[in-house]
């Protein structure tokens, strides 16, 4: 009987025991329970963003796909090809503006020898022409002073022969000198005309030579028109050369290029597919601006400010952990740019607690395995708290 009584005794300081101990360790647990409450922010409400998904496509370029170089998922590095289009169409057009330039400028240098050599024969025909001219005017100038000196030979023979008739009348001289002055003075007069006749021929000459001089001066106006030619052709170079050097770059903007380093996205295009400069081809994702979004209730963002730290999980990863830092608390719920907004117009008005959008920069672990999309939790660390 006592030893009965004693085992109930046993059993009921052991219930005592662990009765107390339970009470103990549920009183601690909700001790840490309400100070980690204080101490943290929690939420669930947690997104993985990144403000660096570059939509890559051909910028300047269409047509058919011939290359695809990676695949959803594939990493890429900065300035790696990882598309091309066909290049044939843009490479003949590139073949056929060398071809005009060859000929244009083939043309050009035919344009420039015909003008070295009008010039050439335009400032000869006009120096032969000039020296023609003067040589005549200097002979003409003889042929005047010759006339005059014949006139004034003939002018004395008049005088002389009035004064041998007289004498003659007179019985003074023979009959023979009157008439040999007479025969001078005939010889004289036909000089004289002789005379005349060439300078006239000379006159005419000159104004030949002068219509010679106007011919070759005239070549100048050829040689404006040639000169005009070669300008022409020139710009005409300048402008097939300027459509060579955008076709260049055409065929170059047929390889894509990865403008960061980073994995592939999102393959929104197939090879063989038509595309056109505003197509989308790839989008790529630099992993280092990857950020988290945690949506935390309004009436927990107390003692919540930039620059305290995070425990961030990721629901798609629950082994790994990781660590952030409070980078900005945004100005507006995230209710603000809901689709559809509520209207609270008519009067009907029921009181949620709005969630602030908090967003966390990512300062430790693996975040090369992280998606754009995933979700998780964060317990921001109140420091001022």
């Amino acid at each position: 009987m006592s030893q009965s009584s004693n085992a109930g005794q046993k059993g009921k300081t052991v219930a005592v025991v662990l009765l107390t101990a339970g009470v103990v360790v549920l009183v601690a647990l909700l001790v840490w329970f309400i100070h980690f409450r204080l101490r943290y922010a929690v939420s669930d409400a947690v997104f993985i963003r990144t403000d660096s998904l570059a939509t890559l496509g051909f910028d300047r370029v269409s047509g058919r796909i011939i290359k695809m170089e990676k695949k959803e998922g594939d990493p890429v590095h900065k300035d790696e090809i990882i598309a091309q289009i066909d290049d044939v169409p843009y490479r003949l057009e590139a073949k056929r503006l060398e071809s005009e330039i060859l000929a244009t400028r083939k043309k050009q240098e035919e344009q420039k020898l015909l003008l070295a050599r009008l010039q050439k024969e335009t400032a000869l025909g006009i120096k032969i022409a000039a020296a023609k001219v003067d040589e005549l005017k200097k002979q003409k100038k003889a042929m005047d002073a010759k006339a005059v000196s014949i006139q004034a030979l003939i002018d004395q023979l008049e005088r002389d022969r009035k004064r041998f008739e007289t004498l003659y009348k007179a019985k003074v001289v023979a009959k023979q000198k009157a008439e040999n002055i007479s025969t001078q003075l005939s010889v004289q007069d036909a000089e004289k005309k002789a005379v005349i006749e060439n300078a006239t021929a000379i006159e005419a000459s000159i104004n030949s030579a002068r219509l010679d001089v106007l011919l070759a001066e005239a070549k100048h106006t050829q040689i404006e028109e040639i000169r005009q030619n070669i300008q022409a052709l020139s710009e005409s170079i300048k402008g097939l050369s300027a459509a060579l050097e955008n076709e260049k770059r055409n065929i170059s903007a047929c390889l894509l290029r990865s403008s960061i380093d980073g994995r592939v996205a999102k393959q929104y295009v197939s090879p063989g597919d038509i595309v056109s400069p505003t197509s989308a081809i790839y989008a790529v994702l630099d992993p280092k601006s990857l950020y988290v979004v945690a949506l935390l209730e309004e009436n927990k963002l107390k003692g919540v400010t930039p620059g305290d730290s995070v425990n961030i999980t990721v629901d798609a990863y629950p082994d790994r952990k990781y660590k952030g830092v409070v980078r900005q608390v945004l100005p507006a719920s995230a209710a603000t740019f809901a689709l559809a907004p509520r209207d609270i117009s008519a009067g009907e008005f029921t009181k949620v607690a709005q969630r602030i959008p908090i967003r966390i920069d990512i300062t430790q672990g693996d975040i090369s395995v992280l998606q754009v999309g995933l979700s998780g939790g964060v317990e921001i660390r109140r420091e001022g708290t």
